[in-house]
């Protein structure tokens, strides 16, 4: 006996088979052009991901312009500059000097999900780098409220934090670093002469400031300055006068000692007076930030070293130029064997400025 329901079911499913054929591979029908509306590469869905702010897709997974921005007010944050003083070019350098560090990011966090037991990272190598990074803010009021400007919570901050750890380690691993002994004693040779102690002067300072001030009272706080180093010529102790008199909070209450100062490293309008002075007699200096009293407590003159003493400072040297160099060169490789799958909206990056 034949089954009829069989019959009209293989019918069917010949009919729907046919009319799928037809439709997706001989006449582009209403079913094709409803996948290709929804194919990630489709002009509909690029232009709907532009529409929402994606200004690049890494595997078709977006990096939005905000989180451009971001990358580049905290870059810009930690160089201690300010966003507002930027010409529209500067913020699109930024924008786009951004952009890369995150697709160079993104592109390496693909690779690392694929080795993270290789690259383990142990609670302690956070916290001790959560440690370095909170010893920057003066309290921890400081340190919230800049975790509160970047949006971020502290369990994202130890996440960013063991990211991080892990990339640096698995790019470690990737990249070898080997400095010989003949490289080391050629690169001292070639620069032996950046390599020596400069000249250098131990001192300590009271410090008036007359930011805001006008001529007269500018001249004010000199004049009273005058009257403290008179004191000093008299006997009266440095550091009692630095800890009552300076407002370098920095310095004041250990007497006002600057340590050991170089002469490239010191403000404009203070290093010929300090390098210029005789041990252990106080000067009044004027600099563009105020009145000081200076006093030379030792003067060490510029010695060059020899390789032996400055070997091991040679070799580090060398490894973090061939691993800053090899960290380049192999992000440079990931992005050429990666480019056909990073997408760059240009247009969306300029948005806004």
């Amino acid at each position: 006996m034949v089954d009829k329901g069989a019959m009209v079911r293989a019918v069917l499913y010949s009919i729907v088979i046919l009319y799928l054929v037809v439709d997706l591979f001989l006449i582009g029908g209403p079913l094709r052009r409803s996948f290709a509306r929804k194919a990630p590469n489709s002009s509909e869905v690029i232009e709907a991901a532009k529409g929402a702010g994606v200004v690049a897709r890494i595997h078709y997974q977006p990096i939005l312009l905000t989180q451009v921005d971001r990358r580049v007010e905290e870059n810009l944050w930690r160089a201690g500059r300010m966003g507002e003083e930027l010409s529209r070019e500067d913020r699109l350098l930024l924008r786009r000097a951004a952009l890369n560090e995150l697709i160079d990011l993104h592109l390496l966090r693909i690779k690392v999900r694929f080795s993270q037991s290789e690259v383990p990272v142990a609670e302690t190598e956070i916290e001790a780098e959560l440690a370095r990074f909170t010893r920057r803010f003066p309290s921890e009021a400081a340190y919230l409220a800049s975790l509160e400007e970047l949006g971020w919570s502290e369990k994202e901050l130890r996440y960013r934090i063991a990211a991080r750890i892990q990339q640096e380690k698995y790019l470690e691993n990737m990249i070898e670093i080997e400095v010989s002994e003949e490289e080391a004693e050629i690169w001292f040779k070639e620069n032996r002469h950046r390599l020596g102690h400069p000249e250098r002067v131990r001192a300590r300072h009271i410090f008036r400031s007359t930011a805001g001030l006008d001529g007269e009272e500018a001249e004010a706080v000199g004049r009273s300055l005058r009257e403290a180093l008179h004191e000093l010529e008299q006997g009266a102790e440095f550091a009692e006068l630095a800890r009552r008199l300076s407002e370098d909070e920095r310095t004041r209450d250990a007497g006002g000692d600057l340590g050991w100062l170089q002469r490239e490293r010191i403000p404009a309008g203070l290093g010929e007076g300090l390098f210029s002075a005789e041990v252990k007699m106080p000067s009044l200096v004027r600099s563009k930030i105020g009145w000081h009293i200076l006093e030379v407590l030792e003067k060490k003159v510029a010695l060059e070293r020899g390789y032996a003493e400055a070997r091991e400072e040679v070799l580090a040297a060398l490894e973090a130029v061939k691993r800053r160099d090899g960290l380049r060169a192999y992000r440079r490789g990931l992005r050429e064997r990666e480019k056909k799958y990073v997408e760059v909206f240009f247009d969306v990056l300029e948005r806004g400025l």
